[in-house]
C-alpha cells in the first residue's frame, strides 16, 4: 500500500511527492500537467490539495510505478495513461 506522507511544489514548479510503501519511504515528482491530464482539467489551482483529494484513485497507479522506478523520478502524462 502506498502512503501519502507529504506533497508540496518544489522550486521547478512540480510536484513533490514524499510516500511509503509497505513501509519504505519513496520519493517522486508529479508533473502538474500530468496531473490535471489524468483529472480531465485544464488548470488545477492547488496541486497538493487536489492530489490527496484524489489519492484514494491514484495510489494503486503510482504504487506500481514506484516499484517499478523506484525513488526520484518524474511522473508525466504517458505514465498516468491506463
Amino acid at each position: 500500500m502506498l502512503t501519502l506522507l507529504a506533497c508540496r511544489i518544489d522550486r521547478s514548479q512540480m510536484l513533490l511527492v514524499n510516500t511509503r510503501l509497505d513501509g519504505y519511504p519513496a520519493y517522486f515528482h508529479i508533473e502538474p500537467v500530468a496531473l490535471a491530464d489524468y483529472l480531465g482539467v485544464d488548470n488545477i489551482p492547488d496541486l497538493p490539495a487536489c492530489l490527496s483529494e484524489n489519492w484514494p484513485a491514484l495510489a494503486p497507479l503510482l504504487a506500481r510505478l514506484v516499484r517499478r522506478h523506484g525513488n526520484d523520478f518524474t511522473v508525466t502524462s504517458a505514465m498516468l495513461k491506463p
